[in-house]
């Protein structure tokens, strides 16, 4: 398995990521070569020990904080070479010991499957991947290990394993309208209409989801933006998936601000 992982931070060293620290800490196979990119969106570069950490990789410092589409096009574009799969991470995503020998498990049995998850929890819940349409996301009662039908499953960005065949062959690319919310609805929902089936990883991930445990007006902005990502995602889709959307947005919306007292849910965030 040749794969390149890619780690998008903010404002923390990279050494203190519980990404780069549990990358870092990964048994890997002998024939498992591991290549990793640190992009740095901090307004205040820093540096990668890459010798300490046991690790080769490349750092990249973008203090203009690029959106995550963009960093996702830039890394496709200039630095996944054919035969690699694409692993991403952000910055909070905790990978047990054994996640890249069960990746590279998971790739060997199925070698004609171009996407490869793993369970994650967030906040003491299943976060990922769920059952999902237009814009409701019904959370898995179970574990699935292995080849399953991609229809109507959704998945976080961090901890997916994606093979270049499919990013520089079919994949049309990330719409950079959308800057840290919506790349994986729209990367997921772009794989449904082109692939039948993705690979469930033998593993489970652990990540801090800010959405949960940001600070109620924070959540609201955040949750705002999030809305507009989807006119942006459901733009060219049949018309039935968009009003369907907006209503599902729409509920939501009302639901958070009597939850929260707070009106704010209800803007539109353009």
């Amino acid at each position: 398995m040749n794969l390149l992982a890619l780690i998008v931070v903010y404002g923390i060293e990279p050494a203190a990521t519980a990404s780069l620290r549990s990358l870092a800490r990964c048994r890997r196979h002998e024939r498992c070569t591991l290549r990793t990119i640190v992009w740095d969106n901090s307004p205040q570069p820093s540096k990668v020990d890459w010798l300490v950490l046991g690790l080769h990789g490349d750092y990249v410092a973008t203090p203009e904080n690029l959106g995550l589409s963009t960093i996702y096009n830039r890394v496709t574009a200039g630095h996944l070479q054919r035969g690699e799969h694409l692993l991403l991470l952000d910055q909070d995503t905790d990978l047990p010991d054994d996640f890249l020998l069960k990746a590279a498990a998971a790739i060997e049995a199925h070698p004609n499957v171009d996407l490869f998850l793993p369970m994650v929890r967030a906040n003491g819940r299943w976060a990922s991947p769920v059952t999902y349409w237009c814009g409701w996301g019904k959370q898995w009662r179970v574990r699935l290990v292995g080849s399953i039908p991609s229809k109507r499953v959704c998945a976080i960005n961090s901890g997916m394993i994606i093979s270049a065949a499919y990013m520089l062959g079919s994949f049309p690319g990330y719409d950079e309208r959308l800057r840290f919310y919506g790349t994986d609805t729209q990367f997921m929902l772009d794989y449904i209409d082109r692939r039948r089936r993705l690979c469930m990883i033998d593993s489970v991930i652990a990540h801090d989801l800010s959405f949960f445990s940001a600070a109620a007006p924070t959540r609201a902005q955040k949750f705002n933006v999030m809305k507009a990502a989807y006119g942006y995602i459901y733009e060219n889709r049949p018309w039935i998936q968009q009003v369907a959307v907006r209503l599902v947005m729409l509920s939501i919306s009302i639901r958070y601000a009597l939850k929260h007292r707070d009106p704010d849910f209800l803007r539109r965030e353009e």
